[in-house]
Parts: C-alpha cells; sequence; structure tokens
C-alpha cells in the first residue's frame, strides 16, 4: 500500500500548485466579460452597418422627397411644371448636384421637374407605373446611386418622385465620422477596462473576506476546541452550504469524541473491577478449587469484553467490512451449532424457521455471525430452563424471540446503548453485546429494533433492504 501511495501525493501537490486561485478566476471571468462585451458591440455594430445601410439610406432619401412634394410648382391647369425648394433644402441640389439628383415624371412617363438641366429619367429601364416603391443601386454615367420612387398624386393626377443619392455621400460620412466614432469606443473602452478592473478587485475582495473569516475561525477547531464552529450568517449563499456542511462534520466528529470518552471511561470502569478481585485473589492465594474457578470465571469475562471492545472497534469503520454475497441460513445454522452446548446445558431449545425462498444479501459474513450469535446469547441468558429461542429469517431481515422476562417498553430504546443495563439486573454481563449488534446493522445501512414476542419474552428484529 505504501508503494503505491508515495507516488500520489507529489502529483497532486504538482496539481495543486497548478490550479489557480479563487481571485484570479475571478480576474479572468471579469477579463472575459469585458472582452466578450466588447466583441458583442464591435460584432453588432459592424452588422447594423452592413445589414441596415440601405434602409437608413432610404429611409434619409425619403425624409427628402417630402420637402420636394411640398415644393411642386403648377400652372394653371394643375400640373406639376417644375419644384421651388426652400433655400435650405435647395443648397445640397445646388452645391452637390453632381452627387444628389431628382425627377419628377408625370403619368405618361414624361419628366416635368429636374434638379439640373439634364431632364433624363434616372430609371429609363422601367415602366412609369413599375416605378413607385422601387430602391436599389442604379448605374447613371458611370457612377453608381441610391435611386429610389415614390408615387403621390396632385390634384388627382398621379406623379412619380425619383430620388438619387451618390454613394459618395456615405463614404463622406464615413471619414468624417469613423475617427470620431473611433476615438469615443477607444476611450469608452479603457474608461470600462478601468471600471472593470476596480470592480473585479472589489468583487474579489468583498469575495475572499468571507472566506479569510471562516479560515481563521477552522484555524482555531482543535481536539480540546471541537465545540467551535464556523461563521454561517457573513458567508456568501454559495459558499454557506459547504460551511454548513463542515459545521456538521465538527458536530459529529465532537460528538464522535463525547462517545469515545464515555466509552473509554466506561471499559474502564467496567474492566476496574474484576481486575481488582483477581488481584486481590491472587495476592491471597488460590489454594481452594473454588478460588481458581471463579478467578478463571472472571478471567473469561474479561477477555470477552475485550473481544467484544475489538469488534466494536472494527465495525466501528464500515470501510472495514469485507462484504460480500451472503446467505444468512447458512450463517444462522452456523450460529446455532455453535451455541448448541450452551443451549442444552442450560436446557433450551433452538428453533430454525427458515424462509419462504432463498435470501441472498450483500454483508461480512463474519460481522453477520457476530450479530446473530450475540442475539440468540442475550435470548438464552434470559430464558427460563424448559423453554424455547426461535430464529425466524425472513426475506426482509430476521428475528430472534425468547420467552425470558421482556423489555418493558420505556426501555426498549437503551437496550442498544453501551455498558447499559435494566434496572435492578441481577445478571452478570458486559452491556456490549446489544451495542456491538446496532453497530452491525448500522454499518451496513439496516436497522435494529427491540420489541415483544408472542410468548411475552422479548424479540429483537434486524432489516435490511429487499
Amino acid at each position: 500500500m505504501t508503494e503505491a501511495s508515495e507516488p500520489v501525493a507529489p502529483e497532486r501537490a504538482a496539481r495543486a500548485r497548478h490550479t489557480p486561485s479563487l481571485a484570479l478566476r475571478l480576474a479572468l471571468g471579469f477579463a472575459l466579460a469585458f472582452a466578450s462585451t466588447a466583441l458583442l458591440v464591435v460584432g453588432v455594430q459592424a452588422l447594423l452597418a452592413e445589414r441596415f445601410g440601405h434602409l437608413v439610406t432610404r429611409m434619409s432619401m425619403q425624409g427628402q422627397t417630402e420637402d420636394i412634394f411640398d415644393g411642386f410648382v403648377l400652372d394653371a391647369e394643375k400640373r406639376v411644371v417644375g419644384v421651388a425648394l426652400e433655400p435650405d433644402d435647395a443648397v445640397g441640389f445646388d452645391d452637390f448636384f453632381a452627387n444628389l439628383k431628382f425627377r419628377v415624371l408625370d403619368g405618361s412617363g414624361q419628366v416635368v421637374a429636374s434638379s439640373e438641366a439634364d431632364r433624363r429619367s434616372l430609371l429609363a429601364g422601367r415602366h412609369v407605373n413599375e416605378q413607385p416603391g422601387f430602391f436599389g443601386v442604379v448605374r447613371f454615367d458611370g457612377r453608381d446611386f441610391f435611386v429610389g420612387a415614390w408615387q403621390r398624386e396632385v390634384q388627382g393626377r398621379p406623379y412619380v418622385l425619383q430620388l438619387a443619392r451618390s454613394d459618395r455621400f456615405e463614404l463622406l460620412a464615413r471619414e468624417a465620422v469613423t475617427p470620431a466614432i473611433t476615438d469615443t469606443v477607444v476611450l469608452l473602452g479603457a474608461l470600462s477596462a478601468v471600471i472593470f478592473a476596480l470592480a473585479g478587485a472589489l468583487a474579489v475582495r468583498s469575495v475572499l473576506r468571507p472566506i479569510r473569516a471562516a479560515e481563521e475561525a477552522a484555524r482555531s477547531v482543535g481536539g480540546r476546541n471541537l465545540a467551535a464552529r464556523l461563521p454561517e450568517h457573513a458567508m456568501p449563499a454559495e459558499i454557506r452550504p459547504l460551511v454548513r456542511a463542515f459545521n456538521g462534520v465538527l458536530q459529529r466528529l465532537e460528538q464522535s469524541f463525547q462517545e469515545q470518552e464515555r466509552f473509554i471511561a466506561n471499559a474502564a470502569h467496567e474492566l476496574k473491577t474484576p481486575l481488582a478481585l483477581a488481584r486481590a485473589r491472587i495476592e491471597a492465594g488460590l489454594d481452594r478449587e473454588e478460588d481458581r474457578t471463579r478467578l478463571l470465571h472472571d478471567l473469561d469475562s474479561m477477555s470477552r469484553q475485550v473481544q467484544q471492545l475489538l469488534q466494536l472497534a472494527q465495525v466501528a469503520d464500515p470501510q472495514a467490512l469485507r462484504k460480500s454475497r451472503v446467505r444468512p441460513l447458512e450463517v444462522a445454522r452456523e450460529v446455532l451449532d455453535h451455541l448448541a452446548f450452551k443451549a442444552h446445558r442450560l436446557d433450551i431449545t433452538l428453533h430454525l424457521q427458515e424462509p419462504d425462498g432463498e435470501v441472498q444479501i450483500e454483508a461480512d459474513p463474519g460481522a453477520l455471525f457476530v450479530l446473530l450469535k450475540n442475539l440468540v446469547e442475550n435470548a438464552l441468558d434470559f430464558s427460563p430452563p424448559g423453554s424455547d429461542v426461535k430464529v425466524r429469517l425472513e426475506i426482509t431481515g430476521m428475528s430472534v424471540d425468547d420467552h425470558g422476562p421482556g423489555v418493558p417498553a420505556e426501555n426498549r430504546a437503551q437496550v442498544f446503548e453501551r455498558f447499559w443495563r435494566a434496572p435492578g439486573q441481577a445478571r452478570a454481563g458486559s452491556g456490549l453485546g446489544l451495542a456491538l449488534v446496532r453497530e452491525i446493522a448500522l454499518a451496513h445501512g439496516w436497522t435494529a429494533s427491540c420489541g415483544a414476542a408472542g410468548g411475552g419474552g422479548a424479540s429483537f428484529t434486524v432489516r435490511w433492504p429487499r
């Protein structure tokens, strides 16, 4: 075992050294969140610019059409003969006539108004009735224009307004706006990085503060101070279950230490009197056969107590059990064969009631033998001569019934405690047999209980899962 476990420690230590701390994980988390947010913003802006650039241009051009429609000039017959724009609106078409154009067509497709001397239709390849609602890029005089067509009725006559805008406007806008946007993004990015860094540092400090408090409290816990507990009220909700579980471990350890101290004190008390008597008899001499017999009886009693103490120590750790598929019926037969001589000497009959079908369970065979042996021995010790002890096996457990005085209902929960004896009991015993039964049952995940037998005695039952 030692040779196999030696390389594991350096490997675990190396993994522990390479495991990032909680502070580093939080810092990396904040950095990743900031980088992801920045990439998302840039991606969304690029997507919007790519997918919705034409839509924005169309909406802008549609707004310009309102100014043109409002500037229609009519003749005496209420026909559109030209466009008179407001001075502020005409600036764009006068100064940027090469990049901004409009045409007004009547129902026959004749151009009745134009932003320049050229009166060619901007959508020469389309009939006037097919033009309303059109928007797209059109090649005109060797250059690309965004061209849109809108229709409106004036004095009951339909007119189509063609509006064209060169893509140079978009390029100029990008050249003018991009540096400002870039500087703004850089500035906001730098400020965001600083804010994220400060927020991350504060968050890390806030998260680690209760953990350090728990660490200091844990350092105060020791063998002489198992009553100490880690504070739960100041812990974050994510860490509180871990602290609560650790406090539960401390509570169980404290109870185990207390039980161990009581166990040691009781064991010392139980062995002190027989040892003192044995020493006194040896010092007084063993000339009589009666003295030698009594001494041997005391030594046997102490040996049995020591053996039961060792068995209790073994079954206290469930990992020490060697479980396998066991037939309880075979174990029961071995136990009855082992105790047949004692039962014959006490004039008590042992009965075994077999189950209806074959029963197999996961158990340690030796521990199961000790459990059933203690139950049958306890029944033999309390049964009167001429009676019987019945061992009954079932699919879900087993029980041992006797015809003794029984156990009062108020004492049935105490019979499994270590060194417990019924009030006024004169029979010699260590008080460990039934305690060993309960420990073996708990180690296997079973339950042990005490009740009343049909014949008036006691009935001890052990249940296991089907």
